[in-house]
């Protein structure tokens, strides 16, 4: 596999009117070529690049240094002669006029070169790297004679350029990767492109230094913990990448691959029968020794869980004895949920590990990140990202995901930015509406949450409800207020959107709007993604906790419940009929309502904190009999009981709730404006808009379907059921006994008999 690289370069025109050409990056200091005219020197340094590559493959890496700027220093120094051990001082100085390159390296530090002496340097502030490149120079040309001194003249022809190679990536077609197999087969050398591909380790410089003494020492083993996403893997592909760099030092550019990445399913993929998995772990922990490898782990927790039906059996019990004496080295990555679950599940392992943690980033380093990230594609992609962009994208994820640990989907998400605005071909710019629409389109919110410039109207929000949703005034302006609490930005972001308990009769609305705040919240998903809805009476026996977060033996597979909420983070949990659930259900929800997280037993954690928790229930409503359309029968025999529902839920469990949202049963009013809107539901259909067809009922259809669909029981859940036999099915078998009938008005009327008949009228 090949990749482009395009190195910075300075070239110049010597005093002999030869031409020398010089990389402007301290990691290729041999990276010096000289020839005829400049394309000769130019060309001279790619073979000198590709004589690297192909000998030292994992010692090429990105350019690191960026944004080259041509300066000139002014100077003077004095020359001198050395004869019979004195020092003779001549009289009158000789004045310099040397090029210099200022840039910065790619963590963001300002860097200096002297490309004629090869001088390269970091710098704090603007106004100080012409005083340190004054020091530098003045110091590397003191002692030398006029003669040597005029080698350093004011060069001709300065100028900056680029150097564009392809290098190709070591592959498993080399001898050395024939002779580490399997360990070829279930690992990957971390200097190969998809981990040099790897985010940048902005704000990590400390880190990555702590890591790389640990790892140059011998026998050691670390455990990287931190939450998914803060830069653990890309911390310890830099790290890697020094050590293996120091080691081809001492060994005069000799290579060696030390550092292997892979997983728990790779090392145990493919091996069926007893014994094989454990006869290739023998295989590779030999490979590794041979060359002084150290294996690289991405997920500890896999290792607890695979391979046996136990941690006691597992890969990461088989890996113990080895790790105590030293003849395996282990880098593994943990968060701190799994590295405190492993220290329960299997202790012995955990003692073999040094533990380095990655703190969280401050809002101050999470802010100068994503700018150095959109320095970043603007250097290595066709695009720019415009003035503000990039902060956008913090604030963006800041009120929406600030439970998102940085940099790792903050950056894949501009990355994906990037590739959108490549393939509209806009002018392959990416502003604050393309960075708005694409983190709409990632989460479905509205625009009007996401662009927050438009006011938002309280009273026509609940204006909006009240349209679709007839009959529940009080329910409707209490949800109204949580959606315009979440709107302004005053949820807290340590726990899910809002815990919301409707309360009501069956058949009053309660599905219905939970529907309608998906429709709201969550426009751009499609129903099945924006609605995850559980029906708790199927969580009532005893394994229903395990059922719900999933099993913790043949894998430890998560539950259909657990992958939905991974895959839409941004949607909202219904949980039906919550009363059903049996009380270990209850206690595994009450973390989730407090802090937005669900760990399982195999202490993988799930994020609930861009989720709206809805829990419906019929507690203390005493909705039996019959109890028609009369009002005061309705308050006294089917409103809800609050004094029940307080009784119902565990203290702790009602305290966790945001807002109790009660229903009031319908009235006769509320029911006629249903069944007409039900009707009005059915003229917009496809099969009669296909045909130019318009349907229309006279009020008596109305009255009488409102009396067939109400059920004091059951609400107006029988209503819908009634329109569709007495209007859809008739309505359907028309249209199809008369396919060529179009244009036409057809109108519902109540015959003299009682019954409901459609009239085709001319």
């Amino acid at each position: 596999m090949a990749t482009v690289y395009r190195f910075p370069i300075c070239v110049w025109k010597n005093a002999d009117a030869n031409f020398t050409a010089r990389i402007l990056d301290d990691e290729y200091p041999s990276g010096i070529a000289t020839g005829p005219t400049a394309k000769d020197a130019i060309e001279q340094l790619r073979d000198f690049m590709l004589a690297v590559n192909k000998h030292q493959s994992w010692y090429i890496d990105e350019p690191g240094f960026l944004d080259p700027e041509l300066r000139v220093i002014k100077f003077p120094v004095l020359p001198e002669y050395r004869m019979r051990n004195r020092t003779h001082t001549c009289r009158e100085s000789i004045r310099f006029r040397m090029p210099c390159i200022i840039g910065r390296r790619a963590t963001g530090a300002l860097s200096a070169v002297l490309p004629t002496l090869g001088i390269y340097f970091d710098y704090q502030s603007g106004d100080s790297f012409e005083k340190l490149a004054v020091h530098f120079a003045q110091g590397h040309l003191a002692g030398l004679t006029p003669r040597q001194l005029s080698r350093f003249l004011a060069p001709r022809d300065v100028g900056i350029d680029q150097l564009q190679i392809t290098l190709r990536d070591m592959a498993d077609t080399d001898d050395d990767s024939r002779k580490l197999r399997p360990l070829c087969d279930v690992a990957d050398h971390l200097g190969v492109r998809e981990f040099r591909r790897v985010s940048r380790t902005w704000e990590r410089e400390r880190e990555v230094a702590d890591l790389s003494q640990i790892l140059a020492q011998e026998n050691a083993s670390v455990c990287l913990v931190g939450d998914s996403g803060c830069g653990k893997t890309s911390v310890l592909v830099e790290a890697s990448r020094r050590v293996e760099r120091a080691i081809a030092t001492a060994r005069r550019g000799k290579r060696q691959a030390v550092f292997w990445q892979t997983s728990g399913g790779r090392l145990v993929s493919g091996m069926r029968y007893l014994g094989q998995w454990q006869e290739r772990m023998e295989e590779v922990i030999q490979n590794l020794a041979s060359v002084g490898g150290v294996l690289c782990i991405d997920n500890l927790m896999e290792l607890v869980r695979l391979g046996g039906e136990a941690p006691e059996s597992s890969l990461a019990a088989f890996l113990i004895p080895y790790l105590r004496h030293g003849e395996l080295r282990v880098v593994v990555e943990a968060t701190p949920a799994e590295f405190d679950a492993c220290d329960r599940l299997l202790p012995a392992l955990m003692d073999q590990f040094q533990t380095m943690r990655l703190e969280p980033f401050s809002p101050a380093a999470s802010a100068r990140i994503v700018q150095r990230a959109a320095e970043f594609f603007n250097q290595n992609e066709s695009t720019t990202f415009g003035p503000g962009a990039a902060m956008r994208v913090h604030e963006l994820f800041k009120q929406f995901q600030p439970y998102v640990a940085f940099p790792g989907k903050v950056i894949d998400f501009m990355g994906n930015t990037v590739d959108s605005a490549l393939d509209a071909g806009d002018d392959s710019a990416v502003d604050i509406a393309r960075v708005e629409s694409e983190f709409g389109k990632m989460s479905g919110l509205p625009d009007f949450l996401i662009d927050g410039s438009e006011p938002l109207s309280f009273a026509a929000i609940v204006e909006q409800f009240s349209i679709r949703l007839i009959g529940q005034p009080k329910a409707v302006e209490c949800a109204c207020r949580f959606v315009a609490k979440f709107a302004a930005g005053l949820n807290d972001p340590a726990r899910p959107l809002g815990v919301l308990l409707f309360c009501g009769p069956t058949g009053v609305g309660k599905t219905q709007l939970v529907r309608l705040l998906g429709d709201f919240l969550f426009p751009g998903r499609p129903e099945k993604e924006r609605l995850i809805r559980l029906d708790m009476s199927e969580y009532a026996g005893h394994d229903a906790p395990f059922r719900l977060l999933g099993s913790t033996s043949g894998g430890g597979k998560p539950s259909d419940f657990i992958r939905r909420v991974r895959a839409n983070p941004f949607s909202i949990v219904l949980l039906d009929e919550i009363e059903k659930a049996s009380d270990e259900v209850f206690d595994v929800f009450l973390n989730v309502f407090e802090e937005g997280r669900l760990m399982d037993p195999l202490g993988r954690t799930t994020a609930f904190n861009s989720s709206l928790i809805i829990l419906t229930s019929n507690l203390g409503s005493g909705a039996s009999g019959s109890i028609g359309f009369d009002k005061s029968s309705a308050s006294t025999r089917a409103r809800t009981d609050p004094s029940a529902v307080l009784k119902f839920f565990r203290p702790e469990f009602f305290n966790r709730l945001d807002q109790v949202v009660y229903f009031d049963p319908l009235e006769r009013t509320s029911i006629h404006e249903i069944t007409r809107k039900e009707l009005q539901d059915i003229a917009r259909r496809e099969g009669l808009s296909e045909r130019r067809l318009k349907l229309t009922f006279d009020e008596p259809v109305v009255a009488q379907l409102s009396e067939q669909g109400f059920d004091p029981v059951y609400g107006a859940r029988p209503l819908q059921r009634a329109i569709e036999r007495a209007v859809a099915a008739p309505l359907s078998r028309l249209l199809i006994e008369s396919p060529q009938l179009r244009d036409r008005c057809i109108r519902c009327q109540l015959g003299r008999d009682g019954n409901i008949g459609l009239i085709v009228e001319p």
